[in-house]
């Protein structure tokens, strides 16, 4: 867990929050997860359908966020749908202009598209620009740290770079220690 994270953790702890969410109604805002091989899938014209199978009109009504990690040229990043302002909502670690690039595409895609919302590029976070390596895991904090029911302060989360080998030592545990259905 000292190294990059791939989709299957980054998914693995997406799930993890679903997974928690349904076990304590409320701890977290109503959210989708869009698994990140999604996005994978849908760049190479490959079935989607089973990452997506859990969208539907019922579920997105019920949802005030739609979480989709993206992976792009071996970087981590995050957009989040508000689905009651009609927002999407931009998260990266390193903020480059290369990296919202891909942004378009994938906002336009069907299971993700929205009703003309507006992108946000502003959300960033205190990443080392020499530790190129910690973007899935500030992905994976983005992701819980938005679906909280009280807003996020970013001013306030200024210790994230410091405490990764801490998260990941916590990932590492949840994985060994739970079982997924």
């Amino acid at each position: 867990m000292s190294e990059y994270l791939d989709n299957n953790h980054v998914d693995t702890f997406g799930i993890f929050l679903v997974e928690k969410n349904q076990m304590c109604p409320g701890l977290y805002l109503p959210f989708l997860f869009v698994s990140s091989f999604h996005w994978g899938y849908k760049k190479f014209n490959a079935d989607t359908k089973k990452f997506v199978s859990h969208i539907n009109k019922e579920s997105v009504n019920a949802a005030n966020l739609i979480l989709v990690p993206i992976i792009e040229s071996s970087h981590w990043t995050l957009l989040v749908g508000n689905l009651k302002n009609k927002v999407w909502d931009f998260y990266d670690s390193l903020p480059k202009k290369t990296h919202r690039a891909i942004l378009p595409e994938v906002v336009n895609i069907p299971s993700v598209r929205g009703h003309n919302y507006f992108i946000c590029y502003g959300h960033s976070t205190m990443a080392d620009p020499k530790n190129q390596i910690n973007c899935g895991m500030y992905v994976c904090k983005y992701m819980e740290a938005v679906i909280q029911p009280e807003a996020v302060v970013w001013a306030d989360v200024k210790d994230w770079e410091d405490n990764m080998a801490k998260f990941r030592a916590e990932f590492a545990y949840a994985i060994l220690s739970t079982t997924i259905k």
